[in-house]
């Protein structure tokens, strides 16, 4: 399922970040709002994807209230990111483009699950719902590059005092954790 793979897609992007040794110019506060304002975007939605995991099948009221707190916290997540980064700005000259990538990305992200958040919660709770519920969100779907978040990722991996702040942000860090959950389940 979509909402899945993009969970474990992420979890994996979050995982192979290591601990880089920062011999640049320290973050500034700004740049580590930037980071925290990134992984803030995707932390809701990857909590409440494994969450939706959690549910079975069996129980379509269970699983009908899981998914609408996915599309709910990816929709508040996604729009609260793209306010922070568009507000903070690239955060560095030379990361212009991976902000503009990222920022174009949790746009199109707030809105397909805005857009996909009243019809999803219209649908009965009954055993055909998680079909579609998916119909609905790939039929509201506005990501023309899902692979941005991946790139994004490994576009600040490169960059020592980045891979290092990804290391030490809160919510970065929470990402990773929950990502090797994922990988246990």
């Amino acid at each position: 399922m979509r909402t899945r793979l993009l969970a474990v897609a992420l979890a994996g992007s979050v995982a192979l970040t290591a601990c880089g040794d920062s011999k640049e110019a320290p973050l500034t506060d700004a740049q580590g709002q930037w980071v925290d304002a990134f992984c803030n975007g995707v932390l809701p939605g990857m909590e409440a994807g494994l969450e939706l995991r959690k549910q079975d099948a069996k129980d379509p009221v269970a699983v009908k209230a899981a998914y609408v707190k996915l599309v709910t916290a990816n929709a508040t997540a996604f729009g609260t990111a793209e306010k922070k980064l568009t507000e903070l700005g690239s955060p560095d000259g030379d990361l212009d483009k991976v902000h503009e990538r990222l920022l174009k990305f949790v746009q199109q992200s707030a809105k397909s699950y805005q857009d996909a958040q009243a019809p999803v919660e219209k649908l009965e709770p009954n055993a055909q719902f998680w079909d579609e519920a998916e119909k609905i969100l790939a039929a509201k779907n506005q990501v023309s590059s899902p692979e941005d978040l991946r790139e994004t990722f490994q576009d600040l991996q490169k960059r020592p005092k980045y891979a290092d702040a990804l290391v030490k942000s809160a919510p970065c860090s929470e990402i990773k954790s929950k990502g090797q959950v994922l990988g246990q389940q």
